[in-house]
C-alpha cells in the first residue's frame, strides 16, 4: 500500500481497460501444468494494493537574449565626421578574425545553454527521485543517494493489522513497515496509547527487498488470533510471515513453496485480501462495518484470502487460500495495471465485491462484482462479471496507494490524501454527496499508506492513516470518525 516512494514510468498498455458500462477481464489462458492447483470453487473479491510513478519538474525553457545590432549607416550630427578608413582585416588559418571569434562566441553561448539544459534536467531527475523514482534501467534498482541512514525505509511499504484483545500484552494495531536496513519489524500501539517494538526484536523478515510492498491480514477464529504478512522478497518471490497468539513466533507461510515470482520493477502490486467474516469470537471489538452502522459481522460458511500480485506489467495473478487449510490454489489472471494501487471491499455481508483502481486519465473507478450464481442474471445486474460503476473520483496521482476502511482513501495530485464515503449497492454504487475530506498534511508523492478504524478511548470510532511525510518516518494520522480536526504523531521508529 515510497528513496521515497517507488515508482515506475507508465505503459501505454499498462492500466486496465474498463467500459464504460461493464467491464469483462476474460482471464489469461491457464497453462496445462502448473506447480499450483486450480481453486474449483472460490471467486475474487478485489483486493488492495500500493505502487508509483515519476515526479519531475517541468524543463524551464531559457529566454533567448537579444543579439546586439549594427549600426548600417555613418553618424550624421551636427558636425563633420571623418570617415574611418578601412583597415586590412586580420585572418587566423585563412579565417578572417571577427568570423573566428563569432565562431567562438557561438560555441560558448551553446556549451552554456547546454550546461543550464543539464543542471535542469539533472535537478529534475533528482527531484524525481526524491519524490518517488529510484529505478534505474535494470528495474528493480535504487539510487543510493535517496536511502535512509536512520528511521524507516525510504519508501517503506506499509501495513496495518488492527485488533483489539486487550490482555495478555496484546495492542490495538500492528504496524509493519521496512527499517532502513531493510528489514521487516513490527511496532504496536498498546492499549495505553503507547508505541512499542520496531527494534531488533521485532523482526518479520530479513529477505525483503527494497521498497517492497506489504500486505497484513489478521483475523481471530476458533479463540486465536493469527496474522499473515506477505511481501517480496530479494529474488521477486512472494513470501508470507505468519503467526499467532499461541506462538508468538514468525513463521514460513505455504505461498512462498509456490514459486510466484512478480516482475522485476520497482513498482509492483501485491496485496492480499480477506473475504467473509473477519472476526468468529464474540470478544472482538472492531469499528462499523462500513453501510451499517454496527459492529456486528456476518459468519460467512466460507472464508479466507485472496492474493493478487503483479506477474507482468498488464497481467495480475490472483490466488486463493481457504481457512483452516495449507495449500493456496491458482485462481486466475487478471488484465490489470501490474503497478498500480488497488482498492477492495469484500468482507460485509452479502455476495457482491467491490473493486477500486487508478485508469490512464488518472480517475479512480470503482467496480463491483456479484460471486453468487445462484442469483438470476439481468442486464442491470450481472452475475461473476466486473461492472463499472458512476463513481469517478478525478486528479488521482499517477502512483498513488488505495485504501479501504469506512472510508476510501487515494493520494491526489495536489499531495493531499483524500477520503471519500461510498454508499455500496451493487449497480447503485454511489458517492455519498458532501461526505468527504482531505488530510491537509502531505505526504511524500507517491508515498505508501495504509488505513484503518478502531475503537477509541471516548466510546467512539477514530480513522488512522499510516504514511511517509519525510522518507525516514512512518507517520500517524488521526481524526474522529464522523468529524473534527486531524492530528498528526511520527511514529517512534528505532535508528538501529
Amino acid at each position: 500500500m515510497t528513496s521515497p516512494a517507488p515508482s515506475y514510468t507508465p505503459h501505454p498498455y499498462s492500466d486496465h481497460d474498463w467500459s464504460s458500462t461493464q467491464a469483462t477481464t476474460p482471464p489469461v489462458k491457464k497453462p496445462d501444468a502448473s506447480p499450483i492447483s486450480y481453486h474449483p470453487d472460490i471467486h475474487s473479491p478485489g483486493l488492495e494494493s500500493a505502487y508509483n510513478t515519476d515526479q519531475g519538474k517541468e524543463v524551464v525553457p531559457q529566454e533567448e537574449r537579444p543579439q546586439a545590432q549594427g549600426y548600417g549607416n555613418p553618424y550624421t550630427g551636427p558636425f563633420p565626421v571623418e570617415e574611418p578608413t578601412e583597415r586590412k582585416r586580420r585572418t587566423v588559418c585563412g579565417i578572417s578574425l571577427m568570423v573566428l571569434l563569432l565562431i567562438l562566441a557561438a560555441f560558448i553561448i551553446l556549451a552554456v545553454a547546454l550546461g543550464v539544459g543539464l543542471g535542469v534536467g539533472l535537478g529534475s531527475k533528482k527531484h524525481s527521485s526524491s519524490s518517488g523514482s529510484k529505478s534505474g534501467t535494470n528495474g528493480n534498482t535504487f539510487n543510493p543517494a535517496y536511502l535512509s541512514k536512520s528511521g524507516a525505509f525510504n519508501g517503506s511499504g506499509l501495513a496495518i493489522a488492527s485488533y483489539s484483545f486487550g490482555s495478555g500484552g496484546y495492542g490495538v494495531i500492528n504496524v509493519y513497515f521496512q527499517h532502513w536496513s531493510g528489514q521487516l519489524r513490527k511496532m504496536q500501539l498498546m492499549s495505553d496509547g503507547t508505541w512499542q517494538g520496531g527494534d531488533s526484536t521485532n523482526i518479520v523478515a530479513t529477505d525483503a527487498r527494497n521498497a517492497t510492498p506489504i500486505s497484513a491480514v489478521a483475523y481471530a477464529m476458533d479463540n486465536k488470533a493469527t496474522w499473515h504478512i506477505f511481501y517480496i522478497d530479494h529474488h521477486n518471490v512472494i513470501r508470507e510471515k505468519i503467526s499467532d497468539n499461541t506462538t508468538n513466533q514468525w513463521r514460513d507461510g505455504p505461498i512462498g513453496e509456490l514459486g510466484l515470482k512478480a516482475m522485476n520493477d520497482s513498482n509492483v502490486g501485491l496485496q492480499a485480501c480477506w473475504y467473509g467474516s473477519f472476526y468468529g469470537t464474540a470478544d472482538y471489538v472492531h469499528s462499523p462495518i462500513p453501510g451499517t452502522g454496527s459492529n456486528d459481522t456476518a459468519q460467512d460458511s466460507v472464508i479466507g484470502m485472496h492474493l493478487w500480485y503483479g506477474r507482468e506489467p498488464t497481467v495480475l495473478e490472483e490466488v486463493t487460500w481457504t481457512y483452516n487449510t495449507t495449500q493456496w490454489y491458482r485462481q486466475d489472471n487478471f488484465t490489470a495495471n501490474g503497478h498500480g494501487g488497488i482498492g477492495c471491499f469484500s468482507w460485509g455481508k452479502g455476495s457482491v465485491s467491490y473493486l477500486m483502481l487508478v485508469n490512464l486519465d488518472n480517475e479512480v473507478q470503482v467496480s463491483w462484482k456479484d460471486l453468487n450464481t445462484s442469483v438470476v442474471a439481468t442486464p442491470q445486474h450481472p452475475v461473476n462479471k466486473w461492472v463499472n460503476t458512476s463513481v469517478s473520483i478525478p486528479h488521482a496521482m499517477p502512483n498513488t496507494s488505495l485504501g479501504f476502511t469506512n472510508y476510501f482513501y487515494t493520494q491526489l495530485d495536489d499531495g493531499t490524501i483524500g477520503g471519500y464515503n461510498i454508499s455500496f449497492g451493487a449497480e447503485n454504487t454511489h458517492l455519498v454527496p458532501g461526505d468527504s475530506f482531505k488530510i491537509p498534511q502531505k505526504g511524500i508523492a507517491g508515498t505508501h499508506f495504509s488505513v484503518t478504524a478502531i475503537p477509541n478511548a471516548s466510546g467512539g470510532d477514530s480513522l488512522i492513516v499510516f504514511n511517509q511525510v519525510n522518507g525516514s518516518d512512518i507517520t500517524e494520522n488521526t481524526r474522529d470518525l464522523t468529524s473534527g480536526q486531524w492530528a498528526y504523531a511520527s511514529l517512534p521508529v528505532p535508528p538501529m
